[in-house]
């Protein structure tokens, strides 16, 4: 029985544990639901606040909108009438023109009416004075053609003395000329003759040469017949600096003289043959220009062995130094070709 009562007890007292749960839950849900509807009322307020605000506003809005435009109406109406008091300034201003223009018109017509008088006016005192003038004109050209004509004739007398100034003048002029190109041709003769003497000249020095020359070659051939006598004294004759030609012959033996007279014909003299031994100018001219390479008609002494040697002149060191000495008299290192031929045909 206890224990029933106990737990009748505790069963009631849960009961009502759970009764007043539920009450909480109730009064809080309650609680909140109040605290939400405050909330809607405050803010359904301040939108009333709100909503009336706008709505004095909007009024004031409006009331300054139609005073605007009760302003504005009045401007226009203001501005109306501005214009319509420019428009009759404009048209007073437009008669006030046309007025004037007609008035500026009528000056201008009467101003060329009096040009036009006046011009009528010069232009008949100009005739006038033209008449005269052509009246004037044709008395003084009867008075000056006589004037006139007296000038013509010196005018005339004038050029005729200007021309025959000229024509003697011209005269002078060529007599001038022709005397030059006399004496021109006289002097040109002169030289004529004095080259043609000189040509003479040269000529009898050339043949004298040539004698000159045969008179070696007979010597020369006399020496070659002696034999062996005579090449040991042509051995001693190329002994000789100065002599380069005769070195060239005498160097020979006596066996290629023989065959050389052996194979010429029957009437070849001797002298032909020692002539056709020894080069010409052109042979030199063209062995010295084999060693001048750079084209400007000189040559190294140096080079003066090959050339002799390449021209059938062989010379000894000593005969070959006395030779250099004798051509290179400034010691330059250097030989011209008029030098070279000077010394080869001496």
């Amino acid at each position: 029985m206890a224990d029933d009562s106990v737990e009748r007890m505790a069963r009631s007292i849960l009961a009502e544990k759970r009764a007043r749960k539920a009450a909480e839950d109730d009064a809080l849900r309650l609680y909140n639901r109040v605290r939400q509807l405050q909330k809607e009322e405050d803010r359904a307020q301040k939108r009333i606040v709100e909503t009336k605000k706008r709505a004095k506003e909007i009024i004031k809005a409006r009331e300054r909108n139609e005073q605007k435009l009760l302003e504005k109406e009045q401007r226009h109406r203001e501005l109306a009438e501005q214009v319509e008091e420019q428009k009759l300034e404009n048209l007073r201003a437009k008669e006030e023109a046309l007025r004037h223009r007609i008035e500026q018109e009528n000056r201008v017509y009467q101003d060329k009416l009096e040009t036009v008088q006046k011009t009528k006016e010069e232009r008949a005192e100009i005739e006038r004075l033209l008449a005269e003038s052509r009246l004037l004109a044709r008395k003084e050209a009867l008075e000056q053609k006589d004037t006139i004509r007296k000038q013509q004739e010196d005018a005339r007398r004038k050029i005729e003395t200007l021309k025959l100034q000229k024509l003697t003048a011209a005269q002078e002029e060529y007599e001038r000329r022709l005397k030059e190109e006399i004496d021109a041709k006289i002097a040109k003769e002169q030289e004529i003759e004095r080259l043609a003497q000189m040509e003479l000249e040269l000529i009898e020095r050339l043949k004298n040469k040539q004698a000159e020359q045969r008179k070696a070659y007979q010597q020369l051939e006399a020496v070659l017949s002696l034999g062996s006598v005579s090449t040991s004294k042509g051995l001693a004759a190329a002994s000789k600096p100065g002599s380069p030609k005769v070195v060239a012959v005498a160097v020979q033996s006596p066996e290629r003289h023989g065959s050389n007279l052996s194979q010429q014909g029957p009437g070849t003299p001797p002298q032909q043959e020692a002539q056709d031994a020894e080069p010409s100018e052109e042979d030199v001219a063209r062995a010295f220009a084999m060693y001048d390479t750079d084209g400007v008609g000189e040559i190294p002494t140096l080079s003066l062995d090959s050339l002799l040697r390449d021209l059938g002149v062989p010379l000894n060191p000593s005969q070959l130094s006395q030779a250099i000495a004798q051509l290179d008299t400034s010691q330059s290192g250097k030989i011209t070709f008029g030098e070279f031929l000077l010394w080869w045909k001496g």
